[in-house]
């Protein structure tokens, strides 16, 4: 009786510990899977279409109290020099396994600024 005591208050320790994340490791863990994201983007493209910094637009990140997805949130990926081509990609943060999933990935296009033309625009 004693050494299931002694395993089994460990044991419910450390689920409600790895249940209940906090806000902050759930957005480290988002901010690492979007880093990695667009290092993955970036591998395969000629140096010269990238760039100069590749970044991010954070269009959403909403927190749901309830479901089996506690959070969700929207990225676009901004990476091409002269091409207007971004990607698109949602995520859903699963509560029980503690791990974002990309459930979404799409290229879009839109109006690219070349050099010249934003050199233009500001004269």
């Amino acid at each position: 009786m004693r050494l299931l005591s002694k395993i089994a208050l460990p044991a419910m320790f450390l689920a409600v510990c790895f249940c209940s994340e906090s806000d902050e490791i759930i957005r480290q863990k988002f901010d690492i899977i979007i880093a990695d994201d667009m290092k993955a983007i970036l591998e395969g493209v000629a140096e010269e279409a990238l760039l100069e910094k590749p970044y991010v637009d954070i269009l959403e990140y909403v927190k749901y109290e309830e479901g089996v997805f506690t959070r969700r949130a929207v990225v676009d990926f901004y990476f091409l020099k002269t091409i207007g081509v971004k990607i698109s990609r949602k995520y859903r943060y699963h509560k029980r396994l503690g791990l974002w999933d990309r459930y979404y990935n799409k290229y879009y296009q839109f109006e690219a600024e070349t050099a010249g033309a934003a050199d233009v625009a500001e004269n």
